[in-house]
């Protein structure tokens, strides 16, 4: 059985979550961060976007060898990346050195690296080192082409595509086969995973604690209501629904607005009265 996935970020702002999934993939790979200066700002949204769906999602941080380990961990944790990590290492990242370093920062934080984006190409620019150790190699091999990512897995070779072929010692577990598979009306990086769904699961991992769950659903809570539903206590629309405290507060500003034009009103009457 081959599974689907597709690798997003910020380039991607805007895509549907659930669209993906109608669409039969998987699991979701999206940024995080980057160095110790950048907190992707569409991985919260994807995040609560896919946990609304049970969909499974693991952020990843993209590694620069000119900061400090620590101070990358800093940065993801920062921007709420979860318990499980995946490290895009590739151009910048550095050596195999500096790759171990931040592996063992982010243990030492108590975040588990799960899968590690090597591909074969930065693997050689770097010298080939062993790579048996790496946690979930992810590899990359791109045929020609754009368009369904089912089509262009098989015309890569499918379950016996060069992108499974071991390197370093060590077997992909995941192979990135594209970078141009048209999905949710957008063009992204797609992903195969030889297995099913609860072996996925099980090498992803849940990608929030209980802590951050729980402070994610209290945010779905407060902005749209139990289940979605609104608060009773806020009104309700034209059409009975519950307001959510965004469309109370829209509704407050616009009677604001009122009152102060009447107020204005008022004042240009007082002003032009004779004395």
């Amino acid at each position: 059985m081959t599974l689907y996935g597709v690798d997003i970020s910020n380039w991607q702002a805007g895509i549907s979550i659930s669209e993906i999934a109608a669409e039969g993939f998987s699991w979701v790979e999206a940024k995080v961060s980057e160095g110790d200066y950048l907190q992707d700002p569409t991985w919260l949204g994807f995040l609560a976007s896919a946990q609304a769906i049970d969909l499974p999602i693991i952020g990843y941080h993209y590694a620069m060898a000119d900061c400090a380990p620590a101070a990358q961990v800093r940065t993801w944790l920062a921007g709420n990346g979860g318990a499980n990590a995946m490290i895009d290492f590739e151009g910048g990242g550095g050596a195999i050195g500096d790759f171990w370093a931040l592996v063992q920062a982010f243990n030492d934080a108590g975040v588990n690296v799960v899968l590690s984006y090597l591909p074969q190409w930065y693997w050689e620019q770097i010298g080939s080192p062993d790579l048996s150790q790496v946690p979930g190699l992810v590899a990359l091999a791109y045929p020609d082409g754009s368009g369904d990512a089912c089509d262009l897995y098989a015309a890569a070779g499918g379950d016996s595509g060069e992108g499974w072929t071991p390197y370093g010692n060590a077997q992909p577990l995941i192979w990135q086969f594209s970078n141009q598979a048209s999905v949710a009306g957008m063009s992204v990086d797609a992903n195969a995973f030889r297995g099913d769904i609860d072996e996925l699961t099980a090498l992803i991992g849940d990608d929030m604690t209980p802590q951050q769950a729980q402070q994610l659903q209290d945010i779905w809570d407060q902005l749209r209501g139990p289940n979605g539903q609104g608060w009773p206590q806020l009104g309700h629309n034209s059409e009975g629904h519950n307001l959510t405290p965004v469309d109370a507060l829209a509704g407050l500003i616009t009677t604001v607005n009122g009152l102060a034009a009447d107020v204005q009103t008022l004042k240009g009457a007082t002003t032009h009265e004779p004395r």
